[in-house]
């Protein structure tokens, strides 16, 4: 799964000794703070959800800004804890510019853009209430099974098959608050401000609505896909297929299991692939440069 993450499968200048152990637990352990965090900041979110705005007492609405105020306070330390694990030389765990781009600037701006704009301004709508607690705990649920999952021995009877039954799970959760809630609530949103006719709010929200469910949509392809690929599959009967399906289970699940990995596994391929038609051109201006250079040697032999 690192290795999706963008973290090197051999020795790098940025990663001399390769992915250690030390590397891989905190990987490990900032899945978990993320889970955690989120599930924390949406509980006292639960409340004013419940109720409405306008039948909340003042105490309920503090626990919700409260709330929102968390997941930002998260965001703005995760990214500049990232920030200098990606650009600072020399730092005892690097990460990828790959992960840095996609939790980062994919995944934290959101929040840090439209939160504190929203308290001021539409805290008392049902679409930022709606939005923000499902997400929250969507996120939380998901990629807290997905750490469970790798505590799983799919060489057991029910193990293998309890992994499919959160294979499933994880797909529903996803569907029901990534689709089915948030485009409804999305579109009701940015009618309510065309009806306000706040321009502003407008525009910047209409971008942000349009990264997130762009995410949202990658999200939904990698559970699709990882139900796909895990429902069928029988249980292994030999050791070399227990090794084979564990494999392939990983792989089909990694994007529901941790945050944005479809997504970047899509920013990854690209980079990937402009590196490779960049030294195509290279390889083909040398090619030239030299058959002009052997030409001209060869015209004023």
């Amino acid at each position: 799964m690192m290795s999706n993450f963008g973290y090197p499968k051999s020795q790098t200048d940025k990663f001399p000794d390769g992915v250690t152990e030390e590397m891989a637990r905190d990987f490990y352990a900032a899945l978990i703070a993320i889970c955690s965090s989120h599930f924390i900041c949406a509980l006292p979110m639960l409340p004013v959800l419940v109720n409405g705005w306008e039948n909340s007492p003042d105490s309920y609405k503090i626990m919700f800004i409260l709330g929102t105020l968390g997941d930002v306070g998260f965001d703005i330390y995760d990214f500049a804890q990232n920030t200098v694990r990606c650009f600072k030389k020399g730092v005892a765990l690097p990460i990828p510019i790959e992960t840095w781009v996609i939790v980062c600037l994919m995944h934290h701006t959101t929040a840090l853009a439209l939160v504190i704009p929203m308290n001021l301004k539409y805290s008392h709508r049902f679409e930022y209430h709606q939005t923000a607690v499902s997400l929250l705990m969507a996120a939380a649920i998901c990629y807290g099974i997905g750490c469970y999952k790798f505590a799983i021995d799919i060489g057991k009877k029910t193990s293998f098959y309890l992994y499919k039954l959160m294979v499933v799970f994880q797909l529903a959760i996803i569907l029901y608050t990534r689709v089915y809630l948030w485009f409804p609530t999305a579109s009701s949103f940015r009618s309510h401000l065309k009806e306000e006719n706040d321009t502003a709010f407008l525009y910047g929200a209409s971008v942000m609505i349009f990264i997130f469910s762009l995410f949202n949509m990658i999200l939904v392809a990698d559970g699709v896909k990882a139900v796909v690929k895990c429902l069928p599959k029988p249980f292994p009967k030999n050791k070399a297929e227990k090794e084979e399906t564990k494999q392939t289970f990983r792989r089909a699940s990694q994007g529901i299991d941790a945050l944005g990995l479809g997504a970047l596994a899509e920013v990854t391929g690209m980079m990937h692939r402009r590196k490779f038609k960049a030294a195509v051109h290279t390889v083909m201006a040398a090619n030239r440069m030299s058959s002009s250079m052997d030409s001209d040697k060869g015209k004023s032999d």
